[in-house]
C-alpha cells in the first residue's frame, strides 16, 4: 500500500484508492514514495535519495482521463464528470471519479477563487488588467480584462492547471487534452523534473529530481512560464524561477521602425526532454513581421544561461529581417540599445504595477502583487549584475 499522510482521513482513503487503482491498471509508484495532504494541499516525497532519472509514478495511457471526451461540470463547489463521461473506458470513468474525489475532499474550487488573480483582484479591474495583459492601463482609462469580461468559471481555470496535451498513441498529428492522474500532485520548482512521454507501451512518467528540500519534497517543472505566468495559472509566484518573459510595449527600432513586444505564453504542449531543456535555455522568439516599419515579437526572455544573454540572442533572431545587411559591430550596436531600453521598459511596468496594488490596497491585500514586482526587478538586477562574454 502506498504511504499516505494526511490530516484528513476521509481525503486520505481518497488518496489511498487512488493510487491503488493506478497500479492496478498498469501503473508505477516508486517504492517509498509518500502522498502528503495538510489543509487540501497535496504534495509527493521520497525521503530516500533515488538515482537521477528513476520513475516515481507512472501512468500508462488508458489511466490518462481524455477530458476533451468526458467533460467536468461544476456543482456548487464539487467537480463532477459530465454525462458525457460515459465515453470513457470503465477504467478511465474509475480514475476520474476518484480524481473528482480528492479535488472535492481538497476544496480545489474554493482554493481556486481564493488564490488566481481574475477572482481575487476582480473588483480591482485596472489591477487585474494589467496583470492579465503585462501592460498598465492608460491613465483615466478604467480597462477590463478578457478574463473577466468572459466571466470564467472556476472549473475552467483549475483545469487550465491540471491537464496538458497528450499525443494520441499512433496517432502523432492528433492530441487530447488529459488529467495527469497522480502525477499533478508533485510541487512545482524551475529545476524540478519534466514530464517525460514514452511510446512502447505509451505512458506517461516523472523522474526523480532533487531540489534539495529539507523535507524530501518531489518536484516537477509544471511549464516554461517565469513568476508572472505561474502567479496568473496557479496562483502562487514561483521564486525559483530564473528569468522574466516581457511586458507588452513598443520600443523604437532606429532607421528602421517599431519592434512590438508581447509576453508571450509558456507552451502546454509535451515536448521530449532534450527539447525541453533547450527551451529552458534558449526559447526561440515567435516573429511575425507586420509591416515594414513594425516587426511583432513574443516569447523574449530576460535571462542569461552559459554566459550567454538569452535576450540579446533572441532580438538577434526577432530583428534578422532588418538587421542581416548590417556590419556586425552596427548590429550588435543597435541590440545594445534595445536591450536597455527593453530592461528600463520592464522594470518601469513592474514598478507601476506594484504601485497600482499598493493604491489598491483597500480594496484587496496587495502584498502577492508587491511580492511579485520585487521578484522580478531582483531577477533583472542579477540578469545586469552578471558578467561574462555575451
Amino acid at each position: 500500500m502506498v504511504a499516505v499522510e494526511c490530516d484528513d482521513p476521509a481525503l486520505k482513503r481518497a488518496l489511498q484508492t487512488h493510487a491503488e487503482i493506478l497500479l492496478a491498471q498498469g501503473g508505477g509508484i516508486a517504492p517509498g514514495l509518500v502522498i502528503r495532504a495538510t489543509g487540501g494541499e497535496i504534495s509527493i516525497a521520497h525521503p530516500d535519495p533515488l538515482p537521477h532519472g528513476a520513475p516515481l509514478i507512472t501512468v500508462p495511457d488508458a489511466s490518462l482521463v481524455r477530458i476533451d471526451e468526458a467533460g467536468l461540470v461544476r456543482q456548487g463547489g464539487d467537480i463532477v464528470p459530465a454525462l458525457a463521461a460515459s465515453a470513457l473506458t470503465p477504467e478511465q470513468r474509475r480514475i476520474l471519479e476518484t480524481q473528482c474525489a480528492v479535488f472535492n475532499l481538497a476544496c480545489k474550487i474554493a482554493k481556486t477563487r481564493s488564490s488566481l488573480p481574475q477572482f481575487i483582484y476582480h473588483d480591482t479591474p485596472d489591477l487585474l488588467a494589467a496583470l492579465t495583459e503585462r501592460e498598465i492601463p492608460p491613465s483615466g482609462k478604467s480597462t477590463t480584462p478578457r478574463a473577466a469580461r468572459a466571466g470564467e468559471d472556476p472549473l475552467a481555470a483549475f483545469l487550465a492547471s491540471r491537464v496538458l496535451l497528450w499525443r494520441e498513441p499512433g496517432r502523432p498529428e492528433r492530441s487530447s487534452r488529459v488529467l495527469m492522474s497522480l502525477i499533478d500532485y508533485f510541487d512545482h520548482h524551475s529545476d524540478g523534473a519534466s514530464y517525460d512521454a514514452r511510446e512502447n507501451p505509451p505512458r506517461l512518467a516523472v523522474r526523480s529530481a532533487r531540489t534539495g528540500a529539507a523535507d524530501a519534497a518531489c518536484h516537477v517543472n509544471y511549464s516554461a512560464g517565469d513568476a508572472h505566468a505561474m502567479f496568473m495559472t496557479h496562483g502562487f509566484i514561483d521564486t525559483s524561477a530564473s528569468y522574466t518573459r516581457l511586458c507588452r510595449f513598443d520600443v523604437a527600432v532606429p532607421g528602421f521602425g517599431t519592434l512590438q513586444a508581447k509576453p508571450g505564453r509558456p507552451r502546454t504542449d509535451l515536448p521530449k526532454g532534450p527539447e525541453r531543456d533547450a527551451e529552458r535555455d534558449f526559447p526561440t522568439p515567435a516573429v511575425k513581421i507586420l509591416a515594414p516599419d513594425r516587426i511583432e515579437v513574443s516569447n523574449l526572455v530576460i535571462k542569461r544561461t552559459k554566459g550567454r544573454s538569452v535576450l540579446r540572442r533572441g532580438l538577434a533572431i526577432a530583428l534578422l529581417h532588418w538587421l542581416q545587411k548590417l556590419e556586425q559591430a552596427e548590429a550588435s550596436r543597435i541590440i545594445d540599445q534595445l536591450e536597455a531600453d527593453i530592461l528600463e521598459k520592464t522594470r518601469a511596468y513592474y514598478t507601476s504595477l506594484r504601485g497600482l496594488a499598493a493604491a489598491s490596497g483597500a480594496l484587496i491585500n496587495p502584498r502577492p502583487v508587491i511580492d511579485l514586482a520585487d521578484h522580478q526587478h531582483a531577477v533583472i538586477r542579477r540578469y545586469i549584475d552578471e558578467t561574462g562574454p555575451v
